[in-house]
């Protein structure tokens, strides 16, 4: 009997899905549709009907990654969080500025928390924890609680969490449960981006599930995590901080499935941004500093990610300077708004058999409302606002908007926050018209794209044929620059580097890597690693932008859903730590391990880590065969900061399979 297994992706535009067979390796059938941001299950039932899926009962696992969780907090979008913050420096903290790295709605100080040795600093001031709680819980969504040195001693962080449980019914995160590292910031900031997302990733999950149930699939529900492994929903809804950066992850995880090579650099190239991760001995190679998240640095490991602001669906426009810009935002092709409204189609028709001699590009700009505001927001706009808003209920030119608005500049409306949530959308000239214009692509209306590609070559004395080369050399050059400071940058502080290629040497030399023209003098970049494709646009640019890099360019087959194939080929793993400190009373050493919570006192230091090492060993075995695992693998680090010495236990394996018979030799899904 044939066993199945199912991966989604559901990213910012698109929502991927594939099915594989669990057995030969082989994709049997892959979908895309539309995202249906205001209700996700939507886009995941269409994906999983265009699946064509024959035995439903034949599915045994079903994986999702998504970049819900960092779309969230970039739109603004994340449940209001109130911070507990137990033996912290208030005035410290002020001072330096550090609570704009903490994303809380409200912060409250209390005297309590640990020292570096885990002994108690001052009592916990429970009756101030009590009234702030009843005070500000009608304000906020959910609350976060961080004790200072809580890894080595989290009784306060627990009694808090016991007074919160008895005085309301909000959902509550403690920072010692996301993370054992001793940076009290990074930890805060944790636990209140995590409480921020858990109603948001419920009502995800909940999505999901009903999704499948109305398919009539049966099987466990794995997520994504931001390195690349797989864990249980039932975890991911507790700890959704830690599917931050699960889109670019999976695309990584699938791009070294697909290929089948297991030290790549896969390139995702999406509608809105590029990102880029490379795979180590199979692994996706992490970043120690944690996940950002907006300007928000966290404790949770993730993929080494970096992600710049150019996809297939980026704006084209020009700067004051009347230099090409590609980007950084998003817009709708305008091919593909013409597919759905026929006014559109007529706009172009009579433009192009106009005889006005202004031109401008917002005369091939169009707005209108994607997402219905809600009456509160409609209220607090100015009266111009609303007039726009009124207006935009099917695509309407934005010079004639201005015009009808009675505003001269469309910096005027101040409706960027609407544009950014999604709520308006534009749609412009982008590369996926010009593709259209090409013949390179041919999914939407191909005589709009072109005649909006003349209309603004003409804006700005162009040769449309000129143009489009134009326009692709940048993209190609923009992609080589980003993937040489990325590879440079593995193995140094890229803290300590420019952002971009700088200075006029600096500029010189990437200029002739990338347009050899000096005849005395040649440089190349040579990238030591293979470049995998991902993502639809993938084979119209990378393939050239792998031979400026003097890299081998592979595009594997089913490369544009090489994120949803991610989502369900990576392994289970689950992480745990032992913590191993030395107590000084004054007429004796004592050593102290601790892990989740619990204690060990011991005489000598090296029973201490004895004891440590295969505590933590058992521990991540044990949780990751709880997740889900098969057959796993347990390594174990030691990192040493100052004093302190981490165990780091890792356990790795295959996602088990529903009612899968353990008499099967089924092939290990990991290279």
């Amino acid at each position: 009997m044939n066993r199945y297994i199912i991966g989604i992706n559901t990213g910012g535009t698109y929502t991927d899905g594939v099915l594989l067979d669990y057995v030969s390796r082989k994709v049997v059938s892959a979908a895309k549709t539309v995202t249906t941001r205001e209700d996700l299950k939507i886009g995941v039932i269409k994906v999983l009907k265009k699946l064509n899926i024959k035995d439903n009962f034949n599915i045994k696992l079903v994986g999702i990654s998504s970049t819900l969780a960092t779309n969230t907090v970039a739109e603004n979008k994340a449940r209001k969080v109130g911070l507990i913050l137990i033996g912290y420096d208030k005035e410290l903290i002020e001072r330096y500025d550090l609570a704009s790295k903490i994303p809380a709605e409200t912060i409250g100080y209390f005297k309590g928390g640990h020292n570096a040795q885990g002994a108690k600093l001052e009592s916990l001031d429970r009756k101030g924890i009590k009234k702030w709680v009843i005070e500000n819980q009608d304000n906020i969504d959910a609350i976060a609680v961080s004790g200072y040195f809580s890894p080595l001693n989290s009784e306060h962080e627990e009694a808090a969490f016991k007074i919160i449980k008895e005085n309301s019914s909000l959902p509550i995160v403690m920072a010692h449960q996301l993370s054992t590292k001793l940076d009290s910031i990074k930890r805060a900031s944790t636990a209140s981006i995590n409480a921020s997302l858990v109603a948001v990733m419920q009502d995800f999950i909940q999505a999901v599930k009903y999704s499948l149930s109305e398919l009539n699939i049966k099987a466990p529900l794995m997520i994504v995590r931001g390195d690349g492994t797989l864990m249980p929903s039932s975890e991911a809804v507790w700890k959704p901080v830690e599917t931050v950066l699960s889109g670019p992850a999976a695309s990584a995880i699938g791009g070294r499935f697909l290929s089948a090579n297991g030290n790549v650099l896969v390139v995702d190239m999406g509608s809105t941004t590029t990102d880029m991760a490379l795979v180590d001995n199979s692994k996706v190679v992490v970043s120690e500093d944690g996940a950002r998240v907006g300007n928000c640095q966290t404790a949770v490991e993730a993929a080494k990610i970096r992600t710049i602001s150019l996809g297939c669906d980026s704006r084209i426009h020009h700067n004051e300077k009347n230099e090409l810009k590609l980007g950084p935002e998003r817009v709708r092709p305008l091919s593909q708004t013409a597919m759905h409204h026929d006014n559109v189609v007529s706009d172009f028709y009579n433009l192009q058999n106009s005889t006005t001699m202004g031109r401008n590009p917002e005369d091939i700009e169009y707005w209108y409302m994607h997402d219905p505001v809600d009456d509160n927001t409609y209220e607090s706009l100015n009266d111009k606002q609303k007039k726009a808003l009124d207006l935009i209920q099917k695509p309407y030119r934005l010079s004639d908007l201005l015009k009808k608005v009675g505003v001269y500049h469309v910096g005027n409306l101040n409706l960027d926050d609407l544009i950014r949530q999604g709520k308006i959308e534009c749609s412009a000239l982008t590369p996926s018209d010009l593709l259209h214009v090409e013949r390179s692509l041919n999914l939407w209306d191909r005589e709009v794209a072109k005649a909006a590609l003349e209309y603004y070559c003409r804006i700005y004395s162009k040769a449309p044929k000129m143009f489009i080369e134009e326009v692709f050399s940048k993209i190609i050059d923009i992609l080589a620059e980003e993937i040489i400071i990325f590879l440079a940058c593995q193995n140094i502080d890229p803290t300590e580097m420019p952002v971009s290629i700088d200075g006029k040497w600096g500029k010189w030399m990437l200029q002739q890597i990338l347009h050899s023209d000096n005849y005395f003098l040649s440089i190349d970049a040579d990238s030591r690693y293979p470049i995998v494709g991902a993502g639809s646009p993938a084979k119209h640019f990378l393939r050239q932008t792998a031979r400026t890099v003097n890299a081998k360019f592979i595009l594997p087959e089913f490369f544009d859903v090489a994120n949803a194939v991610g989502a369900v080929s990576g392994s289970v793993a689950e992480t745990r730590e032992a913590i191993v400190f030395v107590i000084d009373d004054k007429e004796k050493y004592s050593y102290i391990a601790k892990h989740e919570g619990r204690r060990k006192e011991f005489k000598e230091y090296a029973d201490c880590c004895e004891y440590a090492e295969q505590k933590a060993k058992k521990l991540a075995r044990d949780a990751a065969i709880k997740a889900g695992a098969t057959d796993c693998f347990v390594e174990v680090k030691r990192k040493v900061e100052g004093s302190l010495l981490r165990f780091v236990a890792r356990a790795i394996g295959n996602p088990k399979l529903s009612e899968l018979d353990m008499n099967d030799k089924v092939k290990s899904f990991e290279k």
